[in-house]
């Protein structure tokens, strides 16, 4: 398998290029993180910020997988949704659980300007769109979030929302102020070099090929050699095959997709005349954002199979047309696909396979910001014993089926697509 970069909008503009070398002798850490995207990058970094001697491996490039190619969207949500999280665990609860994401947006942005990482002009602002089948939805969400954790979102009538977009599929939105869109490649590779000016020993092209136990420290075999440590974390997404059967298997690797326009020039305002990022309420979201240059980037659709880029971008391209007709004639410069892990209860986890080996996965496209609040109570819990990261183990990883559980995934999908179309449908 090539450990180039996927063709991508992001890797056609990457700023932050440092290389790594692979590993190519035996080492021992006190932490060794494996997998080099946000989730490994920003754990390995709040580590050695504690103090900890840390190796950071990545088996391709660092945000070779879904970290560097998803749409750039770093919220305070939570995956499932807010409203659902609370009528699962409670208020209090699902209140802690805001908490973490609002840091895991604070961290972000705070590490983009204290290591000068470069990842284009933060984009701040989000719509959350509701399609004309969704009734009252975002009225009873904002009074939802205002009555419970005192977050005030501004609510955007049919006649606002059409001056800003030019779709008739959209009844209302609410504007979200503190969702910030971003590189995403430019960001991971940025945190891999801030790990590495703090100390962390980052390796590229160094596959994880067994974790072990000798004398109750770990011995984690690679490609080019082998790396002992008091403590592993995994932290490989999509993309963690069988290098652990517990996190294999309680997960499933669904793809999603992404595309870039060619530049619109002054036909981007045709469809879209605000700089926010843009999302809506259905399954598979549709997310979708201006960029600087006048393209239009856009992601959605699940899948458990991955089609050729060609396939995506057309897929991809008729979901924009459907919203933006104006848009009949852009053209799709790049399109492309990646794997993100899946929990069979669809929230993040994090957790312990055995003592010393740690897991945290299923971030549910939510991973840019929820990745670095979680990076940090594994550090705590490591360093200082800290049992916060408790509150997101009380989900559990049960089983999903790995790679054979994409066959229910995508039925489950479809299914899904049937009944939001028939509901299209009848209000016609």
């Amino acid at each position: 398998m090539s450990s180039d970069y996927v063709d991508s909008y992001y890797s056609r503009t990457r700023e932050e290029t440092r290389v790594f070398r692979a590993l190519d002798r035996d080492l021992d850490v006190e932490v060794l993180v494996i997998g080099a995207g946000l989730a490994g990058s920003g754990t390995a970094l709040d580590l050695a910020q504690r103090g900890r001697k840390v190796a950071l491996i990545e088996a391709r490039k660092v945000g070779w997988g879904a970290s560097g190619r998803n749409g750039g969207f770093a919220s305070e949500a939570f995956p499932g949704g807010i409203t659902g999280l609370t009528e699962r665990v409670g208020l209090e609860r699902a209140r802690a659980f805001q908490a973490v994401s609002r840091r895991g947006l604070e961290l972000v942005e705070e590490r983009i300007g204290r290591f000068s990482i470069r990842c284009g002009a933060l984009q701040k602002g989000a719509l959350r769109c509701n399609f004309a089948t969704g009734g009252d939805e975002l009225i009873r969400f904002r009074d939802f979030m205002i009555e419970n954790f005192g977050i005030t979102y501004e609510y955007w009538p049919k006649d606002r929302l059409r001056a800003a977009l030019s779709t008739e599929l959209y009844a209302d939105a609410l504007l979200i102020p503190n969702t910030i869109a971003v590189h995403p490649l430019n960001l991971t590779c940025g945190m891999a070099r801030a790990c590495a000016t703090t100390g962390v020993q980052v390796f590229e092209d160094t596959a994880a090929t067994r974790i072990g136990t000798v004398r109750s420290r770990k011995v984690v075999q690679t490609s080019t050699g082998a790396i002992t440590a008091d403590e592993v974390v995994i932290t490989c997404g999509g993309y963690v095959d069988g290098l652990d059967r517990r996190v294999s298997d309680g997960t499933v690797p669904i793809a999603t997709f992404v595309m870039a326009t060619e530049p619109l020039g002054d036909h981007l305002k045709d469809a879209i005349r605000v700089p926010y990022a843009i999302f809506d309420n259905t399954v598979a979201v549709n997310y979708y954002r201006p960029l600087a240059d006048t393209r239009i980037l856009w992601g959605g659709r699940v899948m458990a199979w991955t089609p050729d880029s060609a396939a995506i971008g057309a897929r991809l391209r008729r979901d924009m047309v459907r919203f933006y007709p104006a848009l009949r004639d852009a053209k799709v410069e790049v399109a492309w696909g990646g794997l993100m892990p899946y929990t069979r209860h669809k929230l993040p986890v994090i957790g312990q396979t055995e003592p010393g080996v740690w897991y945290a996965t299923g971030f549910g496209g939510l991973g840019v910001t929820l990745t670095a609040a979680v990076g940090e109570l594994i550090a705590r819990a490591i360093v200082e014993g800290d049992d916060t990261w408790r509150m997101y183990e009380a989900f559990g990883l049960p089983y999903a089926g790995g790679k054979l559980g994409k066959v229910p995934a995508q039925l489950v999908y479809w299914s899904h697509q049937l009944r939001a179309a028939r509901r299209r449908r009848a209000v016609r």
